[in-house]
């Protein structure tokens, strides 16, 4: 019997004009130019408003968030990484912390546990770890959205 496909939702975050956060849109922008995904692999523009779409996460059997992670103090790392981090690796993390969204990350992926307690959703991230945000992109490169699209094909394997 063939295993059934894992039903995965890529959400871009982000916004293309405030220079960093553009990083989940542009990511997005190249998965989709791509015609090697699998049909069970839906992608999403969230732009800045996670809320709309957490409703939707428990369709999924794993949700995979994209975007710029703001750690003005470099607790997590260096500026400029580009990294996986699994829903208990992003948990403990500040709630505090600032951005640009409607929600953060965060705070959509403990809503969206403390709405669907029975979901069963695998949820991760893939983010470029930024110290600031500016209008004009700090670290985000060619070469840093390359490597997440490389992240996440193999996250889809």
């Amino acid at each position: 019997m063939t295993a059934l496909p894992q039903k995965t939702l890529l959400a871009a975050l982000g916004n293309l004009l405030s220079g960093d956060d553009g990083f989940g849109p542009l990511v997005l922008e190249q998965l989709q130019a791509r015609a090697d995904l699998k049909p069970a692999v839906t992608l999403v523009d969230a732009g800045t408003d996670l809320l709309n779409h957490i409703e939707g996460f428990a369709g999924y059997d794993r949700v995979v968030l994209i975007d710029a992670i703001l750690d003005p103090e470099a607790k997590l790392g260096p500026p400029g990484r580009v990294a996986v981090v699994e829903e208990s690796g992003f948990l403990s993390w500040s709630e505090a912390s600032g951005g640009v969204h409607q929600i953060s990350p965060l705070i959509g992926i403990k809503l969206f546990r403390t709405l669907y307690p029975e979901a069963r959703t695998r949820i991760g991230l893939v983010g470029l770890f930024v110290d600031q945000l500016s209008h004009y992109p700090i670290y985000m490169t060619g070469d840093k959205i390359q490597e997440a699209v490389e992240l996440l094909q193999s996250l889809l394997r």
